[in-house]
């Protein structure tokens, strides 16, 4: 199966604003943690991009209960009035 001719790349070489024309393809730069799958050869494809995401989890102090629940008992009580 012969590849498609592909456009000649060019590297960005600042950042900035870009003006892109229909048809261009972008790609993520070597390295950074986006990933591509080609699609120019498909104009139905999908281009999807995953970002590594970090949940850091840490002890917190256990919440004032009293204090929960007169919020709550508030909340209920301005619901009535209303």
């Amino acid at each position: 199966m012969d590849e498609p001719d592909r456009p000649a790349a060019a590297r960005v070489r600042e950042s900035g604003l870009a003006y892109v024309h229909a048809g261009e393809l972008i790609v993520p730069a070597a390295g950074s943690d986006a990933e591509l799958e080609f699609a120019a050869s498909d104009p139905r494809a999908v281009v999807e991009y995953h970002f590594p995401v970090v949940v850091e989890i840490r002890q917190a102090d256990p919440p004032d209960l009293l204090a929960v629940a007169e919020q709550v008992a508030q909340h209920l009580i301005r619901g009535m009035e209303a």
